[in-house]
């Protein structure tokens, strides 16, 4: 395509974009989604990977995260350790903070400076899940 249609062809698309925009104050239709994230936000600055002692634990059996709804304050470290033969890990599911990939026998933990409810997963087996609840 040349430069003019091209031009031509970004405006038509802005104009359409524009137009579906509006509040429910101007009776056109919302753009904002109403679902709340799975994660609290700022996750990312929240979390960290530690090499401490843990004062939480999880087990990583097979495929599964025990327990995979895990309770602990600010400042805990939650040490997750792979009790299988396949590699896993503990990843949030927003950003990037997560232990590594652990090999069957090791540990690696995480801690957190901010109270919330934080969504994890494996990064090798995505239908491994769990949910972190920091409190003060």
């Amino acid at each position: 395509m040349t430069r003019r249609p091209m031009q031509a062809l970004g405006l038509f698309v802005m104009l359409a974009l524009a137009g579906c925009g509006g509040t429910a104050a101007t009776g056109g239709p919302s753009v904002v989604a109403s679902v709340a994230p799975a994660v609290t936000s700022g996750a990312v600055a929240a979390c960290a990977p530690s090499t401490g002692t843990g004062t939480v634990a999880v087990s990583i059996v097979d495929f599964s995260f025990a327990p995979a709804a895990i309770s602990a304050k600010v400042g805990d470290i939650i040490t997750f350790t792979n009790n299988g033969a396949k590699s896993h890990s503990a990843t949030l599911n927003e950003g990037d903070c997560g232990t590594g990939i652990l090999a069957g026998g090791t540990s690696g933990g995480l801690t957190f400076s901010k109270a919330g409810t934080y969504a994890f997963h494996c990064a090798v087996h995505s239908s491994m899940t769990g949910t972190i609840d920091i409190t003060e």
